[in-house]
């Protein structure tokens, strides 16, 4: 007999039962043959999926699924719910359950080899569907409130700066929701309230996804208004993504606890403005207790720091409306007094003296400065651009900022004078406006009597009132950090020349504070406060990543989300760098749930606040 007792130790290394279960529905219905292997909760672009495999245990008779049969069984495009199970009624029991994923059934992936087969299941959330979306076309407004879409159109909101959304909402299947105008001229500017819910209202049908109201987005977004949005061609989720990231804003898919209604909603939502949760780390040499820590793994990299970025923006050229006085553009040597060898109708070899009397010009490149011209120095346009950081080149004439009573442009406004500049009168005949440098052309068949009269008499002079764009753009700097110091600079340029505009009429042109009858309002157009809240808010949501941290807890948690702020009881180790560091924040970028290993791994980001 003996007193010795052997312990054996199982072969087993996976739990029987795992410590977190979930409960698995394919259209509603329990599947005993699905269980949970990863749960992701991400933002763009991967946003929330998860993986499921064929549970060997649900086949005891059978064998397991083969894989020729995992898509009659598991069909693509099936909704999938996977819930937490919970005693709901303690010390007694009932099982009850809610939504910790949402989705459909996106890919199968089927596996043979040496170890067999397998079958595993890919389910996406409600971004998958959105990302097979196509954005295009305009929904117009129509009489009585109601609209019709047009394939046609593109889908840009306040083109050029200048507004096209409906004074009043149409209601379209259900919804109500703003609209393209389709006078232009009647139209407002859109907001990107109003752009997100366009976009959702008007390309996913009622029913199949809720969405905040639009007083919820427009205090979300501050009531912003947008700037040359052009959507048009992209999915709507790209389309999505593009609003919120000029605004700073994100979004995610969250499933709905409601049995009624749509398994899904959108989230939107900034980033460092969520909820607050806790990470800790006992102090080193303490006993372990589950109650003080969930955090088993880190791995953080830490970037260069500090630095100051320094964000330029850049929006279109600088235009300007002048009065110019032109210059004689030919050689005075073909000057002569017979009449009819200046037209092309009696003048065979009209080609050769095509320029005489007929091209003027600006001289902006000094081309007519030396023989045969001798037209003086090149033109100067440093009181015209307020500045003389301009190159001497080559340009050409744009039409007036200066308007008619219908809002429309004047055009190249030329005037001529027949004694030298003492009277003024605008020019009635034909003239080509020149497309390679400055200049015009007088394009008539003959000139007229009274034109090669003051010609002959060298008191011919003309004058054009028109635009020119200058070397310069609508520009501004916002840093967030000192530029000049000790600390390195990156400078991100952003140009966005159809979004932010500059025109100006002058002091140099002859309509410049004069009151006209026949006179509009000019077009001129000054994004320059606008452009700079622009990039400010550019600065503002890109703040600085100091420290990129991967963190994994010691069993999986369900009640982790992207936007999550990031803390530490005052009793743990500082180890995501909340406390010591108070100009910075961490937030949660990535959940993903390891029902294998039975943990979460946790991305985290460590940004400063950026005082802008």
């Amino acid at each position: 007999m003996s007193n010795r007792i052997d312990f054996f130790q199982s072969a087993q290394i996976k739990p029987a039962i795992p410590a977190a279960t979930t409960l698995v529905l394919i259209d509603g219905q329990i599947s005993p043959v699905l269980e949970t292997l990863e749960i992701a909760r991400d933002g763009w672009p991967e946003f929330s999926w998860a993986r499921l495999a064929c549970n060997p245990a649900a086949y005891p008779e059978g064998g397991p699924m083969s894989i020729e049969d995992a898509e009659d069984e598991f069909p693509i495009g099936k909704s999938i719910s996977i819930r937490q199970i919970y005693n709901g009624a303690a010390p007694d029991v009932s099982v009850c359950s809610f939504p910790i994923f949402a989705g459909q059934i996106d890919a199968i992936e089927r596996k043979l080899g040496p170890d067999g087969e397998s079958v595993e299941i890919i389910a996406r959330d409600f971004s998958a569907i959105l990302g097979r979306k196509t954005v295009y076309g305009q929904r117009v407004s129509d009489i009585n409130g109601t609209s019709l879409f047009l394939a046609g159109g593109d889908t840009i909101f306040n083109e050029s700066g200048k507004g096209n959304a409906a004074a009043e909402p149409a209601t379209n299947n259900g919804n109500s929701y703003t609209v393209f105008c389709a006078e232009p001229s009647s139209g407002t500017l859109w907001s990107y309230a109003e752009v997100i819910r366009y976009l959702l209202c008007e390309y996913l049908p009622v029913g199949q996804l809720q969405s905040p109201s639009i007083d919820q987005l427009r205090a979300l977004t501050e009531d912003q208004k947008v700037r040359d949005f052009d959507v048009t061609g992209l999915n709507l989720l790209d389309a999505l993504h593009r609003c919120c990231e000029r605004i700073g804003l994100r979004f995610k898919f969250v499933p709905r606890l409601a049995a009624t209604g749509p398994a899904e909603a959108i989230v939107f939502y900034k980033n460092g403005m969520g909820r607050t949760v806790e990470l800790n780390c006992q102090q080193r040499g303490e006993r372990f207790s589950i109650s003080k820590t969930n955090i088993s793994e880190l791995h953080g990299r830490r970037n260069f720091w500090p630095v100051t970025h320094r964000y330029i923006g850049q929006g279109d050229f600088r235009i300007y409306e002048a009065t110019f006085e032109l210059k004689k553009a030919w050689d005075h040597s073909e000057e002569d007094t017979d009449y009819d060898k200046f037209s092309p109708a009696t003048n065979p070899d009209f080609y050769k003296v095509r320029n005489v009397y007929r091209k003027w010009c600006l001289n902006e490149a000094g081309d007519y400065s030396g023989e045969p011209y001798n037209q003086g120095e090149a033109f100067d346009f440093s009181r015209i651009f307020q500045t003389g950081n301009f190159v001497r080149r080559r340009r050409r004439f744009y039409p007036t900022i200066t308007t008619d009573k219908q809002g429309k442009s004047l055009g190249h406004f030329l005037q001529v004078s027949f004694d030298n500049g003492l009277h003024w009168w605008q020019y009635l005949y034909a003239f080509n406006n020149l497309l390679d440098e400055c200049g015009i052309w007088l394009s008539s068949d003959q000139l007229d009597v009274d034109t090669w009269i003051a010609a002959l008499k060298g008191v011919l002079r003309f004058r054009i009132t028109a635009s020119v764009v200058s070397d310069e753009r609508l520009s501004c700097t916002v840093a967030d950090g000192p530029v000049d110091s000790t600390v390195p600079v990156i400078e991100h340029i952003i140009t966005l020349p159809r979004q932010f505009k500059y025109r100006k009429v002058s002091n140099q042109s002859v309509f410049a504070n004069v009151y006209r009858d026949d006179a509009g309002v000019p077009d001129e157009k000054d994004d320059s406060v606008a452009l700079f809240e622009f990039i400010r808010q550019r600065a503002r949501v890109s703040s600085e990543t100091i420290e990129t941290m991967d963190v994994q807890t010691p069993m999986v948690m369900f009640d982790y989300h992207p936007g999550d702020k990031v803390t530490s009881s005052p009793e743990s180790r500082d180890l995501p760098g909340c406390r010591s560091d108070n100009r910075s924040i961490c937030r949660i970028e990535r959940v993903r749930m390891d029902f294998e290993k039975q943990c979460t791994n946790l991305r985290i980001i460590r940004q400063r606040r950026a005082q802008l």
